[in-house]
């Protein structure tokens, strides 16, 4: 009997453990749809989440990449280029795996970005004319060309896909742009003896539009000019050939261009005079006894006898028909103009003279000192850029060198404000990028703001950021090589930009710019001194960095040959700006810089405001 009992309780335990296992797989089998429902909702969330995170990342790409070409009209209508930039990236840009399209005409919508300081938003007015902000909806929807999104495990629950879309706009920022401009001496190099080795030199151009230059004809011209019944070896008329500079309208311009093959020696626009040597120009003493001179006068004028003595400049000076000679030797011109007596020796001295030609408006007193300096300091003298340049130069008289001589030593505004009206280069090369830049600027319609900063020896902040962009342009353009002094202090350019876009002028929200040009080399150090092309340079350096320190993009512009190159691109990388160059001769080096200045213009930063 106990043994029974046991059996049957051995039994019922059995049966009652496979009944509990029998539950247990129904629970868990019960469980296990639950549990595949969540796996796939989680697996289907996540492809959603990282979908949209992919739609996102792409539409933003897209609209940045179709907002920076927005600037680019060079390239072609900047609103189509800007449209393919959107679908080129959407394309470039996966989503979940899957390359998807835009509609381009559906879901890039081009417009004006206003800020609204009141809402501190963006409000966005659709336009296709010069627009500046892009907005692209990117559609993973049914109807859109990249249908709905599909699902996986959901659809054991009938879902079978979901849509997803999402948006960003992008903006061009507006920009504050410091142009930092060199106006150091040798702005006006290629348009001197100096440089006819390596370039045309426009020098006749130069001449040309000083005042009395080649395109001013009229009855000034025979001020002085000639004598009178003066006529050309072949019997004409004399032409009307430059100011009336005395023998130099009878010498006229002569040579042009001035190219590297040029030989003063055959230049029929000079005249050799050389110190302390006898004068056998056969047709300038026949100029000079044309003037009225006395036999005896010109045989003095064309004598060296008194040169050692300090004749020398003011013979020259009659002979060029700059100056009359008072001799006071009986039968002479003075009797004849009945002008007071000199000494009446062939000594001419400075007490005898009487300047008849004067400088471009100066009066005679100081036209005479240009002209003595120009003489005895000038031709006469082997330390000049232009005797370096070509020593057979040395004692040849005319207008090419006198126009060299004041740019090579009377080429600030203060000595002759006339050059800021003519094209020394590369000055108005690099006035008409400029020029080029600030309508670029304006046809872009863009918020941007300009400022013109300048440096040479010293630097000066000449025009608080403005919208304005031609006023930039009109100050440069009255401007000149040498405006206030010659050395390159690029150091203290940098720091006049860095004060004009950190002032209350600059604005918060904007980009903060700067346009550095040169065509030398930095040579004036952080105390202000000058010829120190290492301290020059390290002074630039630090300038430069604390521009980057204060989130200034600098763009470095290099023009010409004999500009530091390697400066420069140290400068822009920097500032995380880009290094731009700029040679060859003048016609080539001009375009490049409108090209370079073009691209500036256009040189946009963008942002995503949405």
């Amino acid at each position: 009997m106990g043994e029974g009992k046991a059996m049957f309780t051995h039994f019922r335990g059995r049966y009652r453990y496979a009944r509990r296992r029998a539950v247990v797989a129904v629970q868990v089998a019960v469980l296990m749809v639950a549990l595949l429902g969540f796996a796939a909702l989680t697996f289907d969330l996540g492809a959603l989440y990282n979908t949209r995170s992919d739609l996102q990342r792409s539409a933003d790409a897209a609209a940045l990449a179709a907002a920076a070409k927005l600037s680019e009209y060079a390239d072609g209508n900047a609103v189509n280029l800007a449209r393919q930039a959107a679908v080129d990236y959407v394309d470039h840009n996966p989503v979940f795996g899957r390359r998807l399209s835009l509609d381009p005409a559906a879901d890039v919508t081009f417009g004006r970005a206003t800020y609204n300081r009141a809402t501190q938003q963006y409000d966005f007015a659709p336009t296709d004319v010069v627009p500046d902000a892009v907005h692209v909806r990117l559609r993973h929807t049914e109807g859109s060309p990249n249908g709905p999104v599909p699902l996986y495990f959901a659809r054991i629950f009938g879902m079978m896909t979901t849509e997803l879309s999402t948006e960003a706009m992008a903006v061009m920022m507006p920009r504050d742009i410091a142009i930092v401009a060199d106006l150091s001496g040798s702005h006006n190099d290629d348009s001197e003896f100096r440089n006819y080795q390596s370039t045309d030199i426009n020098l006749w151009n130069v001449w040309d539009s000083l005042p009395g230059g080649a395109g001013e004809i009229g009855a000034s011209w025979d001020i002085g000019s000639f004598p009178p019944g003066w006529v050309e070896a072949d019997g004409s008329t004399p032409q009307a050939a430059g100011p009336a500079w005395g023998y130099f309208h009878k010498l006229g311009y002569g040579t042009n261009p001035i190219a590297s093959t040029y030989n003063p020696t055959t230049d029929a626009g000079l005249v050799r005079l050389i110190y302390n040597q006898n004068w056998s120009n056969a047709e300038l003493s026949t100029y000079i006894a044309a003037r009225g001179y006395s036999a005896a006068e010109v045989s003095a004028i064309m004598n060296k006898q008194y040169d050692p003595s300090g004749a020398y400049p003011f013979r020259v000076a009659v002979a060029l028909g700059l100056a009359y000679w008072n001799s006071g030797i009986a039968g002479g011109l003075w009797q004849t103009r009945g002008a007071p007596a000199g000494n009446a020796n062939t000594w001419i001295s400075a007490s005898e003279l009487e300047w008849t030609e004067p400088i471009m408006g100066r009066s005679l007193a100081d036209s005479s000192n240009i002209w003595l300096d120009y003489i005895n300091n000038y031709v006469n003298k082997t330390n000049t850029e232009m005797y370096d340049a070509n020593s057979n130069l040395r004692y040849r008289f005319g207008v090419k060198t006198f126009v060299n001589y004041l740019m090579e030593k009377r080429s600030s505004h203060a000595l002759t404000p006339e050059f800021a009206s003519t094209p020394t280069q590369p000055m108005q090369a690099v006035k008409e990028a400029v020029a080029y830049m600030m309508d670029q600027i304006d046809a872009l319609d863009t918020d941007d703001q300009v400022s013109l900063e300048i440096y040479g020896t010293t630097a000066h902040h000449e025009m608080d950021l403005t919208h304005n962009h031609q006023m930039v342009s009109d100050r440069l353009t009255v401007m000149q090589s040498n405006h206030y002094d010659s050395w390159t202090n690029v150091g203290g350019g940098v720091q006049k930009g860095i004060d004009e876009l950190t002032s209350s002028r600059a604005r918060g929200s904007s980009r903060k710019v700067m346009v550095l040009l040169t065509d030398g080399k930095a040579n004036v150090n952080a105390s202000g001194g000058t010829n120190d092309e290492p301290g020059g340079a390290a002074y630039a350096v630090d300038r430069v960095n604390a521009a980057i320190a204060l989130g200034i993009r600098v763009f470095a512009v290099s023009v010409g040959a004999e500009s530091d190159q390697s400066l420069m691109q140290q400068l822009a990388d920097i500032a995380q700006g880009e290094h731009f160059h700029a040679e060859g001769s003048i016609e080539e080096y001009s375009g490049q810089l409108s090209d370079i200045f073009g691209r500036l213009a256009g040189t946009r930063a963008v942002q995503l405001i949405r």
